[in-house]
């Protein structure tokens, strides 16, 4: 019996110390694989998969840019083709970055990929394969060659509260569009990453993957590199245009510190000159004229008559969280500019702000939103959806021989009356 009890003992004790020596195996092998180094401190477990995405970040006629997340280091393929074949693929080489609080950090890795030698106007399907994971098939449509028709979404302010992004996005689910325009603040604190999965990421799943996610950056995306280096493609910078049918979107950074307003003025105006396009958009996320919120009125005094001698159509703009469509803006008298349209779409998410209707206001709305637009050649329509289904605003336009409906430049505002509104909002700001 003695020696049973021993050999016992014995046994019990190899168990214990197999275990202990386990158990180290995995302590260390965990945080190898997960920080690829010994210098991060204090790390939180690794997530197999994609953590955030995919995402489109553009499509054009013949390319397509995507990005994801994933939390465990390696590269990944994207395997894409027609008609469900998947027979090419690229592979990714991802960025590492940290997230999590101070406190306790882990490694997560940015993968950005283009997809080049696409055809114009044909649908591709796509699926991420990497280290233990294989992910579900999307798919998207490159843009067409030609095509009159186009339908797109633009809205803005979508940080801080995720169950409103979410809700708006299930609205914007009900609509077949080309793409979506966000108008920046996309998170209430850039530089804290752990922000980004839930307040972006996470409310635009069943969208994105399919649909490309174009954004003008806002001041709540911060200059620490979050934003660029998870939502700008590679080769791209914060100011960009892209075409889709017979309209012309170019996007614009007029927050990021250090940029000088004059010089991204100008960089707005020359894209717009260059384009022959029908319709013309821009979008940045400081509004030029705001009444409410904010009271903002980024690039005072040469925006509105820069803007309507490069033959600007619409300024979609966020920062004040309201919804806001002038009367359209007439150019200066004399000139042979555009009439423009002016609107401020912050209602994606953000608490709302006070909003004070006046006479140069079309519609004004104290309510969660999205902007939907449908261009069929000519003709323009834009409904206001709410966070219910509900249209808060409706506008119908057509251009002939390049001008737009007389009952609707009747309602215009004289060049010289915005400017003189634009001067009271920047003594307000004083």
């Amino acid at each position: 019996m003695g020696m049973n009890k021993f050999c016992s003992s014995s046994r019990m004790s190899r168990r214990k110390s197999a275990l202990r020596l386990t158990c180290l195996i995995v302590a260390v092998f965990g945080v190898l694989t997960m920080t690829g180094s010994c210098a991060m401190g204090p790390l939180q477990k690794q997530t197999a998969g994609i953590t955030k995405g995919p995402v489109l970040l553009a499509v054009y006629k013949d390319r397509a840019a995507l990005m994801w997340e994933t939390g465990i280091e390696g590269p990944c393929k994207l395997y894409y083709g027609g008609d469900r074949k998947l027979d090419r693929y690229v592979e990714s080489v991802p960025e590492t970055n940290q997230a999590g609080e101070e406190a306790v950090k882990k490694a997560v890795f940015i993968h950005k990929v283009w997809l080049e030698d696409l055809q114009a106007g044909r649908t591709y399907d796509y699926r991420i394969t990497g280290l233990g994971f294989e992910d579900k098939i999307y798919t998207f449509r490159t843009v067409p060659a030609s095509a009159d028709r186009v339908s797109f979404i633009v809205y803005g302010d979508s940080r801080t509260r995720p169950s409103v992004h979410r809700r708006l996005v299930k609205q914007m689910k009900k609509h077949k569009v080309d793409f979506v325009v966000n108008c920046g603040d996309l998170v209430t604190k850039g530089n804290k990453y752990e922000q980004w999965g839930p307040q972006f990421f996470e409310p635009l799943k069943g969208l994105a993957e399919t649909v490309p996610v174009y954004i003008a950056k806002g001041n709540h995306e911060g200059d620490n590199g979050n934003f660029e280096k998870l939502l700008m493609p590679k080769g791209q910078s914060n100011n960009f245009g892209f075409d889709y049918g017979p309209v012309h979107y170019f996007c614009a950074d007029n927050v990021t510190e250090g940029l000088k307003d004059e010089v991204q003025l100008e960089l707005i105006l020359a894209d717009a000159r260059a384009s022959d396009a029908k319709w013309k958009f821009v979008s940045y996320h400081v509004p030029s004229v705001n009444s409410g919120g904010h009271w903002s009125t980024w690039g005072y005094p040469d925006v509105l008559e820069g803007l309507a001698g490069a033959g600007v159509d619409f300024v979609l703009a966020g920062h004040s969280h309201i919804y806001e469509r002038f009367r359209p803006v007439a150019p200066p008298d004399g000139t042979g500019g555009n009439y423009v349209t002016y609107i401020t779409s912050g209602g994606g998410g953000a608490l709302m702000h006070s909003i004070k209707p006046d006479a140069y206001h079309a519609v004004t709305k104290k309510k969660h939103h999205f902007c939907l637009f449908n261009i069929d050649g000519n003709k323009l329509t834009m409904d206001t959806i709410g966070i219910d289904g509900r249209v808060l605003d409706h506008l119908e336009l057509t251009k002939t021989a390049g001008g737009l409906d007389k009952d609707y430049l009747r309602s215009a505002i004289a060049m010289k009356e915005m400017l003189a509104f634009q001067r009271k909002n920047l003594e307000r700001q004083d």
